[in-house]
């Protein structure tokens, strides 16, 4: 037979077998390009086994192959001089040098942007090139894990294995690496070993193996991380790439994990992305970097939407998406009618679906819209929640039929605003609402009434720092010329429970001291603590002291105390002190603007700079939303609803 019979003969032969499968195994093939010899191997390969298993396997992986992507990792080497160094680092100290991480990489990323050499290249899509060997390891590999752990053999269904343990990708973007034979020599038996312990304390003993990982929210911000291993050279950054290094680990052992995250938070900025452990029928949700005392947050609280603590707040999710390897095509990104710059960025990837009510009790709002608002040629509508810098972040779809439109599965104790979406715009129209647990619905329509306010925050205080704060109360301000305080003198006592912000006091004291300090009988924290004297009337000269403290307190004895040491006998006339703080008080000599929100658009009520601790605003209008901005400093602002003299946050 000469080569072209041959090829012909191939042909046909490709031809004939592509119509043997269902069609969504024909639709990829269709997709495939050259690449279709490749995913037929896989198909023949398990036929010829006979391992109808497998089989199904490989189907669910040819099938949603489509839209599975990586990016081209050729101009990776251009940054690897950064994995290196921080493994460099962590070689010689045990621990990386974050400001050298960043100088270098700030460096990096003016002579060769991440965008210009990784983000905009033609992505790589699976489909063209995944080889059949790579696909059969794969399958193999996952499939011998899942049926040898004895934790999930007989407690993971076929279905949960192909969508949650089977896929060597659950990120998209990400390089093809052959991370399951890396991870399965690093914790080879891990589950064999420790079975029949609880499953949680099995995962809690894999997880506290990678406990030198930490988080580290501005640590080289943007470097492109697309391969595990020059994370594990790294081993800090932001829960995006955690969450995604987690699922290697814990998917190479045959046990499912999933990353989901929230778009953007109901009641805060940003958004968040952590792990979840699917088993027995429960979702173990848990942050994806190892914290002491935390067992990896096993949360049972998030499920009903009203978690809240000291620390994290209120924690409120308006939606939970899922990163998925397989194909979810819905709302407008299945709408031939509708132009891809006309849907939000969150809804144009099919990698994902929908698992709020995994997480909380939601609710199928419906909402009314006035016709004439419809901008022509628009078939849906979003609901959004703030984000940061007054900007309205759309977490959720609803088709419009007629004048209504159903929002499915959102969360509560949120307000939303309505909007369309167009030309990559958000366009608010109506008023925003909050939906309360119920389901009612509260609308904040500005009036033509107002009033004058008082305002101290642009953001709610964390309880626990209040909580701190408080313990101030009571504190002496004492001074001395000795360092351990044997002599000392008290000047004030600080007789007032100090909010999150700076506090001047005056001191008047006719004789020089070198050390100063706050005593108090409960364990307190100080934020900072500094020193001046008033030498003339228009002149204060503020001093240079180092920032002391107490030993550590014992249970028999909590007597803590800060101070300052100012090298030298001097004379003071006024102590500043602040509580530990997120600066999101007003702060005196800073610049502010005041907006209130009018269907949805955000309309200022003027500048002003801070003279003191509050900002005095006339002629407010009532039952409407109010935001603050600070225009010198800082991201973290938040809308609130001002009533009887405060300040209620949303």
């Amino acid at each position: 037979m000469n080569n072209k019979k041959a090829m012909l003969y191939f042909w046909i032969l490709l031809l004939v077998s592509c119509h043997k499968y269902d069609v969504e195994i024909r639709n990829a093939l269709e997709l495939s390009g050259k690449n279709k010899g490749e995913l037929i191997k896989v198909l023949e390969y398990y036929k010829k086994e006979g391992d109808s298993m497998k089989l199904e396997a490989a189907k669910f992986l040819i099938s949603n192959l489509p839209y599975n992507y990586s990016y081209d990792t050729t101009n990776l080497k251009k940054y690897r001089i950064i994995p290196l160094m921080a493994k460099s680092q962590w070689e010689q100290d045990d621990s990386i040098d974050p400001n050298k991480l960043n100088k270098l990489w700030d460096s990096l990323k003016i002579i060769s942007p991440a965008h210009t050499y990784i983000y905009s290249k033609p992505v790589q899509e699976d489909i063209k090139f995944v080889t059949s060997k790579f696909l059969i390891k794969n399958i193999d590999d996952a499939y011998n894990s899942w049926r040898n752990n004895p934790y999930a053999r007989d407690s993971v269904s076929f279905e949960d294995f192909c969508e949650y343990i089977l896929p060597y990708r659950h990120i998209q973007g990400k390089a093809l690496e052959n991370w399951r034979d890396f991870f399965k020599s690093e914790n080879e038996d891990h589950f064999k070993d420790l079975y029949p312990i609880p499953f949680t304390k099995a995962c809690d003993s894999l997880f506290g193996q990678y406990k030198t990982y930490k988080f580290n929210y501005e640590l080289t911000e943007g470097l492109p991380i697309l391969k595990f291993k020059d994370f594990m050279k790294i081993k800090s950054g932001k829960c995006t790439v955690k969450s995604w290094f987690n699922t290697y680990i814990v998917n190479t052992e045959g046990i499912p994990m999933v990353v989901d995250f929230v778009p953007a938070w109901g009641n805060k900025e940003d958004n968040h992305q952590w792990n979840a452990l699917l088993y027995g029928g429960r979702t173990l949700y848990f942050e994806s970097y190892w914290e002491k005392g935390h067992s990896w947050f096993y949360n049972p609280d998030i499920n009903n939407n009203k978690f809240e603590d000291d620390w994290s707040g209120k924690i409120r999710l308006p939606k939970v998406y899922r990163h998925t390897f397989s194909t979810h095509m819905e709302g407008p990104i299945s709408d031939k009618r509708i132009k891809l710059e006309n849907i939000p960025q969150l809804f144009r990837n099919v990698k994902q679906k929908d698992v709020s009510n995994d997480y909380f009790n939601t609710i199928n709002l419906s909402h009314e819209i006035t016709k004439e608002k419809i901008p022509k040629n628009t078939y849906y509508a979003y609901l959004s929640v703030l984000g940061v810098n007054k900007r309205w972040v759309p977490v959720q779809w609803g088709k419009i039929e007629g004048n209504m439109v159903i929002f499915n599965k959102m969360g509560t104790d949120i307000v939303y605003q309505p909007i369309f979406y167009k030309n990559g715009r958000t366009i608010p129209f109506g008023t925003p609402f909050h939906l309360d647990h119920n389901g009612n619905k509260k609308e904040f329509i500005p009036g033509n009434s107002t009033s004058d306010v008082v305002i101290k925050r642009k953001y709610p205080a964390k309880k626990g720092l209040e909580k701190d704060a408080k313990r101030i109360k009571g504190s002496l301000i004492q001074a001395s010329n000795n360092r351990d305080f044997r002599d000392a003198v008290t000047i004030e006592q600080i007789d007032f429970e100090p909010e999150l912000r700076p506090y001047e006091i005056p001191l008047n004291i006719k004789k020089k001291y070198r050390y100063f300090r706050i005593l108090s009988r409960n364990v307190i924290t100080i934020k900072e603590i500094k020193l001046s004297y008033q030498e003339s009337e228009n002149k204060e000269i503020q001093l240079e002291g180092n920032f002391i403290t107490s030993s550590p307190s014992t249970e028999n004895d909590s007597t803590t105390w800060k101070g300052i040491d100012l090298k030298k006998k001097q004379y003071v006339s006024k102590i500043t002190f602040a509580p530990p703080n997120n600066l999101n008080h007003v702060l005196k000599g800073l610049n502010y603007e005041l907006f209130y929100v009018d269907k949805g658009v955000f309309v200022s009520l003027g500048q002003q700079k801070a003279e003191d601790y509050e900002l005095k605003y006339k002629n407010v209008p009532k039952n409407g939303l109010l935001y603050l901005k600070c225009l010198d400093e800082g991201r973290q602002e938040r809308i609130f609803e001002y009533k009887n003299g405060e300040q209620i946050w949303y």
